[in-house]
């Protein structure tokens, strides 16, 4: 039996390990049996993934950057190596959001290729925070129309949680949409059984750790945990982890901190959040945060924001906190009261393990994904 060719398209990859390429990891894991699958990607690196066929390479921009990611190279060469990648696959399946995902749909469109794109991210919220206060407002609109007129030219449009499809529906989004959560590997990321070994693992000092995993930068706010980590008490007696890379500039701050480790991108995310006491998620913009899903799996409490599914799946002092977005004093108040509460801290830590094993799974979420894609094959 021939299988369906699989085109998944992203404008992230190795070495930066970010949320949807660790989606990408987990699909192709459990989808390279049903599908033969091929990667249209930027050329950070040429690391291969088992179970892809074949995989393009689009040249990045030496200059165009947006938070440490090179944009597509705007040449002739990149334009035909997307138009063929798409024209010989049955499905285009996109990851989005920038330059190599438009054009994808834009052929797929052209071409009549079944087009699912899946949002990692709300691409108007994003890009918006990196131009000047002064145009911020012009590109969020801009962006914001684009985007819809790509989703509506797709023939599904998947989404991590109920929410934004309603959201997505009042901003004009008529194409058929599917909700597919994010799921966590609960054996890979689940609770230490001894911090201090955890830590001595990654090269940790064996203090009480506040740790973060993303991009650092501005879209994920890391400014405020900066400033919220400079205002503990006690400093001698706290570590501040960062687990993520991103632009120069933001890096520098945090490695100025004498008690900081920024590790760069890496791909045992799991082991450095086995060597933290406490999670924090100061994002602006999210979808679903799978960084704040893996924080929870491996037992640990997490201080974040009020934005995408994160205000649905966590329940004030339950499993997690809130703490308003830009507000690091507060932050800086959350922080220290999970430390000296173990009370507190062993609550929160129960009970976010417990709402990642019984309600996600990557296994529930990707078989409905590839059903889906099986779906638009047989109805081309």
């Amino acid at each position: 039996m021939t299988l369906p060719k699989l085109l998944i398209v992203a404008d992230t990859y190795y070495p930066k390990v970010d949320g949807t390429l660790r989606f990408m990891e987990e699909f192709i894991k459990r989808a390279k049996d049903d599908f033969a699958i091929s990667l249209l990607v930027p050329n950070y690196s040429h690391k291969k993934i088992d179970g892809v066929q074949n995989t393009t390479y689009i040249s990045p921009s030496k200059i165009w950057k947006v938070s440490g990611y090179q944009n597509m190279k705007l040449c002739r060469k990149n334009f035909q190596a997307i138009k063929s990648a798409v024209k010989g696959v049955d499905i285009v399946f996109v990851q989005g959001p920038a330059m190599i995902s438009y054009l994808s749909m834009y052929y797929s469109s052209k071409y009549q290729k079944k087009t699912v794109f899946y949002t990692h991210t709300i691409a108007w919220e994003l890009f918006a925070k990196f131009f000047p206060p002064l145009f911020n407002k012009i590109f969020f609109n801009l962006i914001k129309r684009l985007s819809i007129f790509f989703y509506n030219r797709c023939d599904e449009l998947l989404v991590p949680y109920h929410e934004l499809k309603n959201e997505l529906l009042k901003e004009g989004v008529k194409t058929r949409m599917s909700v597919a959560k994010l799921g966590i590997d609960i054996d890979l990321f689940s609770p230490t059984k001894e911090i201090t070994a955890s830590r001595k693992k990654v090269k940790i000092p064996d203090k009480s750790v506040i740790g973060y995993v993303g991009r650092i930068s501005k879209e994920k706010n890391t400014q405020t945990l900066y400033e919220a980590f400079k205002k503990l008490s006690d400093q001698e007696d706290k570590h501040l982890l960062m687990v993520g890379d991103g632009p120069k500039d933001q890096i520098d701050k945090f490695k100025k901190l004498n008690n900081c480790t920024v590790t760069g991108f890496v791909n045992n995310v799991h082991d450095y959040l086995k060597a933290m006491d406490v999670f924090v998620m100061p994002s602006l913009t999210e979808t679903t945060s799978l960084a704040t899903l893996e924080a929870m799996s491996c037992g640990l409490p997490v201080i974040v924001t009020k934005v995408g599914f994160m205000k649905t799946y966590i329940s004030k002092n339950h499993n997690g906190i809130f703490f308003p977005k830009n507000s690091p004093t507060m932050l800086s108040v959350k922080i220290e009261r999970v430390l000296k509460d173990a009370e507190f801290r062993h609550k929160l830590s129960i009970n976010a393990r417990k709402t990642i094993a019984y309600s996600f799974s990557w296994e529930r979420s990707i078989n409905k994904i590839k059903r889906l894609l099986i779906y638009h094959y047989f109805n081309q």
